[in-house]
């Protein structure tokens, strides 16, 4: 007789990283199509007990919800308690402190009232539109969400994450800065998703004069989408793995499960081993994140790559 999967109040322990300094993990452990792909035993039914089922597979993951809301503290308070000692949760940033759009109506009790009368009655607003008041306000939400885990010393880094049409510029730069100081004491991690940036070099060489992390991407090889460009820039190296779907990020109007819709095959994966081997040498830590998230591949996709670094 078949027993169901008993998950503990919290794991004991986390799942451990590839030789203390790699660490392999998804892009999410809720969203809506990873739930349903299986990757969950029957029995972990409640999101308490999908992060804590989580937490005993992988010793890190994202918090995707992070970049389209402004969550409470209560939170990350409760998944910082429910976790084990050594899980890492990175934080992906509020979508409008980058350029993205974001949804009014998700907005906290209280935030739409900070805007202009003409911006209440929108669907989405963007940074350069929103005041100062307002923008202040929404730092200090996301800060306040961010503590309990820099507290529990379970914070990984904060990712900001560019717009696919953002190229290079000094303005751009400058927002980095301003993202530096407004999370002082924390990781920033930055993800380039246009090519234009890999024209750069002064890019990259900004990054390391701030002491920010660079994000490679494993990306559809596209004209406008960024190339893997190997590179650490700080004490920690991060890579994410966005799946190769060529159609999804060419055709105009695919969805985002459609983009991310890729099973990686084991012999893509493989030429990434050598990488992860030398940028482990130069960065403390280095954090391997599936994304590919549609029918569960991001996590059958985590465990192929923790298996060939395993056996190299």
């Amino acid at each position: 007789m078949q027993h169901a999967t008993q998950v503990p109040l919290v794991p004991e322990a986390s799942a451990v990283p590839v030789r203390e300094r790699i660490y392999i993990g998804t892009c999410s452990w809720a969203e809506k199509t990873f739930v349903k792909s299986g990757f969950y035993p029957p029995s972990v039914r409640t999101a308490q007990d999908r992060l804590r089922y989580y937490a005993t597979q992988f010793p890190t993951v994202e918090i995707d919800a992070s970049y389209f809301a402004l969550l409470p503290s209560a939170y990350s308070r409760r998944w910082a308690e429910e976790t084990p000692p050594g899980f890492v949760m990175h934080a992906k940033a509020f979508g409008l402190f980058t350029g993205h759009a974001a949804s009014v109506e998700r907005l906290p009790p209280g935030f739409a009232s900070l805007l202009p009368p003409g911006l209440r009655e929108t669907r989405e607003v963007r940074v350069a539109d929103v005041p100062e008041e307002f923008l202040n306000a929404c730092w200090d939400r996301f800060r306040e969400f961010l503590a309990p885990l820099a507290s529990a010393g379970k914070l990984g880094y904060v990712l900001f994450q560019l717009p696919p049409g953002a190229k290079y510029s000094p303005e751009t730069l400058e927002a980095m800065r301003g993202w530096k100081r407004e999370l002082s004491g924390c990781r920033i991690a930055i993800e380039f998703r246009h090519r234009d940036w890999s024209r750069h070099p002064d890019a990259l060489e900004f990054l390391a004069r701030e002491g920010l992390i660079y994000v490679m991407v494993d990306f559809p090889d596209l004209p406008r989408l960024m190339p893997v460009v190997e590179a650490a820039t700080a004490d920690w190296a991060v890579i994410r793995f966005h799946g190769r779907n060529r159609d999804g990020w060419d055709r105009a109007g695919a969805t985002t499960e459609q983009r991310y819709d890729y099973d990686y095959a084991v012999d893509e994966l493989r030429p990434w081993t050598d990488a992860v081997e030398r940028l482990s040498e130069r960065a403390g830590r280095l954090f391997a994140m599936f994304n590919n998230h549609a029918r569960g591949n991001m996590a059958k996709n985590a465990r192929a790559f923790q298996g060939l670094l395993e056996g190299a």
